[in-house]
């Protein structure tokens, strides 16, 4: 407890004040025997207590009723019991400023992270100079200057007055946590937690999952207080550009893309808005108005058809200002033309080359003119794959992917190859034909350790009916990243018929992944992890008699996605969102990047050394600005070595949730210990006066006052009204002497009168 007048105690010495005033009134009566009122000792003692017991409680009223006066006069307020127990000096301060994208948002007065600006330099002007504080945001790039308990209070401000709203999404959980941690360093009497922020739901969603975790999260007995300032105002209409997806068959020039994107109305009312969509910043197409329901979204599609190729940067925006800028933009990247080197072994080279088992796949990845196009397929016999052809032995190490289409069993010496390649990082695909044989396969997978198929395979049949029907693809993993859009409608990959296929011997512990199955459920398409690389294995084969899928739509995309995929080099790579880390392939073996030169959307260039703890990815973790980021792997040995992979980073989508937690949900997450919740900003001076300062007792001082007084004159009067009626009933009742009643202070110590009559006239 603190009194803000302490002098004012020493006005406490007035409650003897009616302690001396009842010992001088206090005086010993003369006793005067009175022989015929012996018998009446009894009744007299028990008159005596009563009033005994009524001047006591008189007494005490009135004594408490000045020391009470006293008290409040004193200014008392209830403080912390750690700063009266604790050994520290001052106040230590933990600021979290939340400068999410939400923050980003203008409300109908002003911008809301500036009214959080403004209250975090309200926090820090009552702070003394010299006293220890930290300032911790939500998002953006780390800060050396940030995020540590500080002396000086001029850095603090400097970081205030630079910050600005981040892409990222707020996790006001883990800074609360890290907050404690930071005053549990510091030595000082009073420790305070501030957190500035709109009290948006996805915000505090971690409270209670890490609180659940560890225990930390939520305060604990005998920590800092947490003081939450919420800066929300009255908001605008505001839209955001929740998604963007991308659909290309191949990633080349010529080859339309597909981009998707998807508006929502953050407001409760409908919104008509129009969408740009930008490619390496030109405009390319406005969609027309999109009529947006009221907190709901619409889609919208282009079509773009890169006319060149290399990394493509695009962007889709809303054309229309609104409440928060930050959501109004979305970023994608496409790299075409990426000459992926592929190859492909066949049994054979025909004079015709549309009768070779190979043809519609070659097609398939490269349709344009040799040395064009993403990918560049490179066919060869087995004895040149394993560098006994006329023409010259090649390195299957050079191929991002080998496709082994409908071959007899490889020879000893191109298995001992192919397991090589497959190990270095290499994908090995089988595709199966008349010249597969079950019996030789598995025997030269057993030699190579059951490395080079992803499970022994059993004798081809045929699913043909009498009316030449097969069996439908009844699966498609959507799971696996090439297979995804493909899936939907299903019709896609119903549509195709497979007469013929080598089953696989499949059970519960087999080791490969499932990636399509017949409509019986058969495997069809299965891949296992070898070592740095993986073997495919498609059951069927890629031309008549065995399937009709040459001649359905699902046939290019399919294997071209699966190309791009296993490449490591896809046309549409799903984008980052802002401060999540980028994994960027590095190769395996010899073709490992050794070096990294990252372009930043801002055209910063840096570069990176990776090291061998990495492993076979890169994690670029300083993703916090929103736009595409260009990785380029030097230093590798192969062709795939040095290659450019573009990523985009995007703001959350969940920042553009309205959604707020109340005053009551918040509380709620805190219990059992209390939250100091200010409404609004203009709360805030209160809130740090009530921490400082401590509760003021004043109020309950002057309630209880008011209540002695009362209880006083009620035990006063109560005293007077009895001792007027004695004295009424003892004139009533005394007989007619000649002589006088007498006045002596005798008469003091004389039992009541009633008590006296009432004996006589019994004797």
């Amino acid at each position: 407890m603190t009194f803000g007048a302490p002098l004012f105690l020493l006005a406490a010495l007035a409650g003897l004040a009616p302690v001396v005033i009842h010992l001088i009134h206090r005086q010993k009566a003369k006793e005067i025997r009175f022989s015929t009122l012996r018998f009446l000792r009894l009744s007299v003692r028990k008159t005596r207590r009563r009033k005994y017991v009524d001047d006591a409680l008189l007494l005490a009223a009135r004594v408490a009723a000045l020391v009470l006066v006293a008290l409040g006069l004193a200014r008392p307020a209830v403080s912390g019991l750690r700063a009266l127990a604790g050994g520290g000096k001052g106040v230590a301060l933990a600021i979290v400023v939340d400068n999410s994208a939400s923050m980003g948002q203008t409300d109908q007065d002003h911008p809301r992270f500036e009214t959080a600006r403004r209250a975090a330099e309200q926090i820090l002007a009552t702070h003394a100079e010299g006293d220890p504080v930290a300032l911790l945001f939500t998002g953006g790039p780390p800060d050396r200057a940030l995020g540590r308990l500080q002396h000086s209070h001029e850095a603090v401000r400097q970081a205030l007055e630079q910050a600005k709203p981040s892409y990222e999404r707020a996790d006001l959980a883990a800074r609360l946590l890290e907050a404690r941690k930071l005053l549990d360093q510091a030595d000082s009497a009073v420790k305070e937690i501030y957190v500035v922020t709109e009290n948006q739901a996805v915000g505090w969603e971690g409270l209670k999952a890490k609180a659940d975790d560890d225990g930390a999260t939520g305060p604990r007995k005998g920590e800092a207080p947490v003081v939450v300032v919420n800066v929300r105002g009255d908001p605008m209409l505001n839209a955001a550009l929740q998604e963007i997806r991308l659909q290309s068959p191949a990633p080349a020039t010529g080859v339309p893309v597909r981009v998707s994107v998807e508006v929502r109305s953050a407001s409760p009312a409908p919104q008509q808005k129009h969408v740009e969509l930008d490619l390496d910043g030109v405009k390319q197409a406005v969609s027309p108005t999109l009529s947006v329901p009221a907190g709901g979204t619409v889609r919208h599609e282009f079509r773009l058809v890169p006319d060149r190729g290399g990394v493509h940067k695009g962007e889709v925006r809303l054309t229309e200002d609104d409440a928060s800028p930050l959501d109004n933009r979305l970023f994608f990247a496409l790299s075409v033309d990426q000459q992926i080197p592929v190859a492909v072994i066949k049994p054979r080279r025909e004079e015709i080359p549309y009768a070779e088992d190979s043809f519609y796949l070659e097609r398939a990845l490269a349709p344009d003119s040799p040395g064009a196009g993403a990918v560049r397929v490179v066919s060869m016999t087995p004895d040149e794959a394993a560098g006994n052809g006329p023409r010259g032995a090649r390195s299957l190490g050079e191929f991002a992917v080998v496709y082994a289409v409908n071959l007899p069993a490889p020879a000893a010496e191109l298995a001992a190859r192919l397991r090589s390649y497959v190990h270095g990082g290499g994908r090995l695909v089988w595709i199966c034909g008349d010249n597969v044989e079950p019996d030789a396969y598995n025997a030269m997978n057993l030699l190579e350790q059951g490395e080079l198929l992803p499970a022994p395979l059993e004798p081809a049949q045929k699913t043909a009916n009498a009316q030449g029907d097969g069996t439908p693809i009844g699966f498609l993993d959507k799971d696996y990243p090439p297979f995804a859009p493909l899936t939907e409608p299903a019709s896609l990959y119903r549509s195709v018929q497979i007469y013929q296929y080598v089953p696989l011997k499949w059970g519960p512990r087999s080791a490969g992944r499932v990636l399509a199955r017949l409509d019986q459920g058969q495997p069809l398409m299965v891949e296992l992890k070898v070592g740095e690389g993986s073997v495919l294995l498609l059951g069927t084969g890629v031309a008549s008699p065995w399937t009709n899928l040459p001649l359905k739509p699902l046939f290019l995309p399919l294997f071209a996605r699966l190309t791009f995929h296993l490449a490591g080099a896809e046309a549409d790579r799903p984008p980052v969102l802002a401060g999540s880390p980028a994994v960027i392939p590095l190769g395996a073996g010899p073709a490992r990047a050794k070096e990294v030169e990252i372009v930043r959307p801002s055209g910063e260039q840096i570069r990176i050394r990776p090291q061998e703890a990495d492993g076979g990815a890169l994690r670029y973790a300083d993703t916090h600005d929103a736009g595409v980021y260009v990785f380029h792997l030097r230093g590798g040995a192969g062709p795939r070595a040095e290659r450019n992979v573009a990523l985009a980073v995007n703001v959350d989508p969940s920042e553009s949730d309205p959604a707020t937690l109340s005053r009551d949900e918040l509380e709620a997450r805190f219990k059992p210990h209390a939250l100091v919740y200010c409404e609004r900003p203009e709360d805030l001076a209160r809130a740090i006066h009530q921490l400082r300062e401590g509760t003021n007792l004043w109020e309950g001082l002057l309630a209880a006052v008011l209540v002695l007084l009362v209880f006083e004159a009620f035990l006063a009067n109560r005293k007077a009204a009895r001792t007027a009626d004695a004295a009424v009933d003892a004139s009533a009742q005394a007989p007619q002497a000649a002589t006088p009643a007498p006045t002596t202070r005798a008469a003091a110590a004389a039992p009541p009168v009633d008590d006296v009559m009432e004996y006589l006239s019994k004797l």
